[in-house]
């Protein structure tokens, strides 16, 4: 770790006043002396403040410039792993990652609007969360919508359909996992197109296929909070928090939800780069294995997923 932190600095300082061109009439000054604690976010610390003299006073080329920045970036961003990365221009979700469908239809639709992994659910109006929910009813929002998915999948697997007319019975659900291992830390973003109003749409790492342990995002676009963060364990589901007013992305254009959860368990959601949501909970302590998906009425688009860990 010393020799790293000198071999930055030593490199940053001459980059930076060692250039003869800007030497003759930089305004650069250097630091005082500092005491040093020999740790990263020091360095990383002292590297910004340079970088960021050096710029002022035009003591270096922007574009190595910008170099250092990125490379203090690198060093502390909490999740630098690359986990998973799937935007489905190759026509094919089974492979490089292959996803597994659960319950329901997803195809990669290449033609729509919108390019991704595509999935409809058409649900009868009363039957979807009506607008006007707010305080305690969001709590009715969090409840497991994956609850009756080892009942779908029974139907399927022993070829019940409709009795009475013969037909197979429409889908309640559509699900879909990808086996990928999830640091406890992570970063989430999901790239999302919605086309009908009355949906909803689950995401989040999972413990198996079954969703019996995991963190989870819904979008409701007439709830009054759009979107909720819950937890789902054996002891039941958990409202942590929510988006305060309504969220509609029926908008046809897509949309970036970011989710971010560090090591001591704190977490935000922004959408398009704004915060809607943050919360603390530590009650799912182990590495996850997959990502889990679950639309429960509308169509969606899954135009990109990527999802980064720690180390």
């Amino acid at each position: 770790m010393k020799t790293l932190r000198r071999f930055v600095l030593v490199v940053s300082l001459v980059a930076l006043v060692g250039l003869p061109a800007a030497a003759q009439d930089s305004r650069y000054k250097p630091l005082p002396g500092q005491a040093q604690t020999g740790d990263m976010p020091e360095l990383l610390k002292s590297l910004r403040s340079l970088t960021d003299q050096a710029e002022r006073s035009r003591a270096a080329d922007p574009t190595f410039i910008n170099d250092l920045r990125n490379l203090a970036n690198a060093y502390d961003n909490p999740w630098p792993l690359k986990l998973m990365s799937d935007d489905f221009h190759d026509g094919d979700f089974t492979r490089n990652p292959a996803w597994t469908v659960i319950a329901g239809t997803w195809q990669v639709d290449t033609r729509g609007r919108f390019n991704g992994l595509h999935s409809t659910i058409s649900k009868p109006k009363a039957a979807s969360q009506q607008p006007g929910t707010t305080g305690t009813d969001a709590q009715e929002i969090i409840g497991n919508v994956l609850g009756g998915l080892l009942k779908q999948q029974q139907a399927g697997q022993s070829g019940q359909g409709d009795r009475q007319t013969g037909q197979a019975a429409p889908d309640e659900r559509a699900t879909i996992f990808a086996p990928v291992n999830i640091t406890n830390a992570f970063a989430i973003r999901v790239e999302i197109a919605s086309r009908d109003s009355g949906g909803r749409f689950d995401f989040g790492p999972s413990i198996g296929q079954r969703g019996d342990n995991l963190y989870r995002i819904t979008y409701m676009p007439e709830a009054e909070s759009g979107l909720v963060l819950s937890r789902v364990t054996a002891q039941g589901t958990q409202l942590l928090a929510s988006s305060n007013g309504r969220i509609s992305l029926e908008d046809d254009r897509s949309h970036a939800i970011e989710w971010k959860r560090d090591r001591a368990g704190k977490m935000t959601v922004a959408l398009d780069g704004a915060q809607v949501i943050e919360a603390t909970d530590m009650q799912i302590g182990k590495p996850f294995d997959g990502l889990l998906m679950d639309n429960s009425g509308g169509t969606y688009w899954i135009r990109s997923v990527e999802i980064t860990g720690a180390r």
